[in-house]
């Protein structure tokens, strides 16, 4: 009987033994058959969402990543999903001779659920543990062209007369590439294959050139601030600056100080208004020999600017010089002038005369930006025909910035106007076309790459060193602006 009794009790240990491996036995194929479930459906929704972000092609990583969570915390409600970040990578393959760009999506995220059983744990209740949501998959949108609006938005600075590798200036190297690209958009071959581009070419120094009536003149897009002068406020609109100009600077000091010296078209209030912005420029400017301009930072109002980019000033036709030398007599050398013979021509399906235009001057980016900006603006049909419309806002839209140098004397007003969101806001105006404006910029023997407003502004940056370059980049940037989201596939990127 003790035996029987020995017995029992040992049977009785391995009875509890055995349940205990039972237990974590089932435990282990519970879990295992949930992790594998679980391993399913993170798959099956980071899948997903890799197809979600390439079909949107959102360059911005803030609105991608966000889009991928939102799709996997929808296919997942009852999983904690934690680290998202969505791959893009830009490439290109040969296709029918043709060369096709594309945008590549992965998606990488971490989940965390909870453990149902802990048979085997030490501590009681379910546990958690997070995962990464591994998949195979990839998507490439392929971007599709489409019909093009381009405008050139060129620096026309005395820089550009330097020599490049040879006889030629970089000034006729960009002439050449510019008028080889713009032929072949325009060509008979691209009419043929149902393409109807446009460009159009903004030449730019410390302002650019525009017809306002029947003269050329000397042309700013910014906004200034106005200043209190005995009592009175004075605007920048105030001064006729078209008249000033012709004049010199003792002109105005002698009317600065005395209204009896001012001309007809002048208070004395005004001149000492003109007076103080020129005097203003001498103290930023640091150059001995030239610094009396119109523009000195303390004077440009940037939020009014950003605000109304897209309000040309040329209808205040007193605020622009003329052009040449003798309408810009009261300014030193290095805005507009003589020698910097050059104008706008606004888009077109010709391609732009740009043969006989010279560079002279200073440089200033955003006044060439803005205006490049207005002048891609009003490419749009001025008529309430929805179809004409429609075809409109299926057009891509795209300014290419050509600059060799950093701004020049003013270094600081780009920077600060993209700060303000000038990039931004430009890009706003054309939200409503199937793709987003496309900025790019070209160096030409320029680090513009290390510029910090070009980079808070544009899609992509390159920087030229080779004048046997030049034309290739400019032609990639092209077919990129010009590319409209077409075709997303997705891929196992086992394969």
């Amino acid at each position: 009987m003790k035996g029987l009794k020995k017995q029992k009790g040992v049977a009785i240990i391995v009875v509890a033994m055995s349940m205990i491996a039972v237990g974590g036995m089932a435990q282990l194929a519970i879990e295992g058959s949930r992790m594998i479930q679980e391993k399913n459906r993170l798959a099956d929704a980071a899948e997903a969402a890799t197809l979600a972000v390439a079909i949107a092609n959102h360059s911005n990583q803030n609105v991608s990543d966000r889009l991928a969570r939102d799709y996997l915390e929808n296919y997942l409600p009852n999983v904690d999903i934690e680290r998202v970040n969505v791959v893009r990578k830009e490439g290109s393959e040969e296709y029918d001779g043709n060369k096709l760009y594309y945008v590549q999506y992965e998606v990488e995220a971490d989940a965390k659920f909870d453990a149902q059983f802990s048979f085997l744990d030490s501590q009681a209740g379910s546990s958690s543990e997070s995962r990464e949501v591994g998949n195979d998959a990839m998507a490439k949108t392929y971007m599709l062209p489409s019909d093009l609006d381009l405008v050139y938005i060129a620096d026309f600075s005395g820089s550009m007369n330097n020599k490049w590798q040879g006889n030629k200036t970089q000034l006729d190297v960009l002439k050449e590439q510019v008028d080889i690209i713009s032929q072949d958009l325009l060509s008979s071959g691209a009419a043929e294959a149902g393409y109807a581009h446009r460009i159009g070419f903004v030449p730019y120094n410390l302002r650019t050139q525009e017809n306002i009536g029947n003269e050329r003149r000397c042309v700013t897009e910014l906004e200034y601030k106005s200043a209190w002068v005995n009592n009175q406020r004075i605007y920048y609109s105030d001064i006729d600056w078209y008249e000033w100009g012709k004049r010199s600077y003792n002109a105005v000091s002698n009317c600065a100080s005395r209204s009896s010296n001012c001309p007809s078209f002048s208070t004395q209030r005004e001149a000492i208004y003109l007076k103080n912005v020129l005097d203003r420029s001498k103290q930023e400017v640091n150059n001995s020999s030239y610094y009396r301009y119109p523009d000195p930072k303390q004077y440009v109002d940037i939020d009014a600017t950003v605000r109304n980019w897209n309000v040309s000033k040329t209808q205040i036709d007193s605020m622009h010089p003329l052009y040449n030398n003798s309408g810009t007599n009261l300014f030193h050398e290095g805005m507009c002038g003589n020698a910097a013979g050059f104008h706008s021509i606004a888009l077109s399906r010709e391609a732009p005369d740009i043969s006989s235009m010279k560079a002279d001057g200073w440089t200033s980016v955003y006044q060439g930006l803005i205006r490049g900006a207005q002048m891609l603006a009003d490419g749009r049909p001025d008529v309430q025909d929805e179809e004409a419309l429609e075809d409109y806002y299926e057009r891509a839209q795209m300014l290419l910035i050509l600059s060799d140098g950093q701004e020049d004397p003013f270094r600081s007003t780009f920077t600060d106007l993209v700060d303000a969101g000038l990039c931004t806001e430009i890009r706003d105006h054309f939200k409503d076309h199937e793709r987003p404006l496309y900025i790019g910029v070209i160096g030409i023997n320029f680090n513009a790459s290390g510029q910090t407003g070009f980079r808070d502004c544009a899609d992509e940056i390159i920087d030229v060193s080779n004048s046997q370059d030049l034309l290739d980049k400019i032609q990639e940037l092209i077919q990129k602006g010009a590319a409209t989201s077409g075709v997303s596939r997705l891929y196992d990127k086992t394969l």
